[in-house]
């Protein structure tokens, strides 16, 4: 897909912003990187050819859902997409962040096959065309209508086979208590069994302003998480981190842990939020953690839509950091 790329004006004076201030020249550029990039191909068999097409897919991924939809619309909603590992309680952050379910969460995996976009109806413009994850297909229903996007037994068909010919979508759903300016996305599990939901997974993340990783009590120290930091880290995006399901009676114990490790990896002043283990966070009750659980997280994010400044530091900080990672 060819993009028509535009100069657009600037949105702040820092050195970080100061990316976003779009020169004809770095937009021409990539889209000429773009094009090389596409037209390469490597289909003989040959050592390394295999991580060649790997490397062109992430590249044509990095440069598409992202940093030139991004450079084009430094004013879009910020889009924050939430990942992890299966069972870390994505779906049920997410919902509670909204105040209401908008995506599925319970114990049977995977609960998230279709992606779930929420946004203030305000900005429903931004994320209901093309303009970014232009791959996947919109799709709109009515909020008491959630429940039938799901599998009821998702166990029973595992396998690359999943939905065979049906073009991956993502679902749009708005709500007031949003604020204009943010987007949240429910991704697929990173370590899904199903390949095509390990891929959109990748897809997604690649997309984001800003990457919330969730983990558990119990995982936090599994390879996958921490693979998907160091790429943080590599790219230097904006990224914070959820410790959720941590029982009361080692809390301080995990999460001082869970401290040390991030500084040993260089990521001791990622923004880090624990959520208890709640009967909640199995889909008891309502399915919504009580609003104590996530007013830190919910906070951070709010401040980084409503405050112009934050806004645009988040955004140009994943801009600098992708862009420096082409050279």
């Amino acid at each position: 897909m060819a993009y028509t790329l535009q100069n657009h004006t600037r949105i702040g004076h820092s050195a970080r912003v100061a990316t976003l201030d779009v020169r004809p020249r770095l937009l021409d550029a990539l889209s000429a990187l773009r094009d090389r990039v596409d037209a390469a191909r490597f289909p003989l068999p040959l050592p390394g050819a295999a991580r060649a097409r790997r490397n062109r897919a992430e590249l044509l991924a990095q440069l598409d859902d992202y940093l030139v939809p991004r450079l084009c619309a430094p004013e879009a909603p910020l889009l924050a997409v939430v990942g992890g590992s299966t069972g870390a309680g994505k779906s049920t952050l997410v919902n509670s962040l909204v105040g209401r379910r908008v995506t599925e969460a319970g114990v049977l995996r995977p609960t998230t096959r279709t992606p779930v976009l929420v946004c203030h109806p305000d900005d429903h413009h931004w994320f209901a065309g093309q303009r970014v994850l232009p791959e996947l297909r919109r799709v709109w229903v009515p909020a008491q209508d959630v429940s039938t996007l799901y599998d009821p037994d998702p166990d029973a068909r595992r396998g690359d086979e999943d939905d065979a010919g049906e073009p991956p979508s993502l679902r749009i759903e708005t709500d007031r208590a949003m604020p204009p300016g943010l987007a949240l996305v429910d991704a697929p599990d990173i370590d899904s069994l199903v390949a095509r939901n390990r891929e959109l997974a990748a897809e997604l993340i690649c997309a984001a302003d800003i990457w919330v990783l969730v983990t558990t009590a119990t995982r936090y120290a599994d390879a996958v998480p921490w693979h998907l930091m160091r790429t943080a880290k590599e790219y230097d995006v904006t990224l914070v981190t959820v410790l959720d399901r941590v029982p009361h009676q080692v809390a301080t114990e995990v999460s001082k842990h869970y401290g040390a490790l991030l500084a040993a990896a260089g990521l001791g002043d990622v923004p880090r939020f624990t959520i208890p283990e709640l009967p909640e966070s199995a889909g008891g009750g309502t399915g919504l953690l009580p609003d104590t659980a996530v007013a830190g997280l919910r906070a951070w994010l709010h401040q980084r839509a409503q405050d112009p400044a934050a806004r645009a530091v988040a955004s140009a900080r994943t801009v600098a950091g992708l862009l420096a990672s082409l050279g």
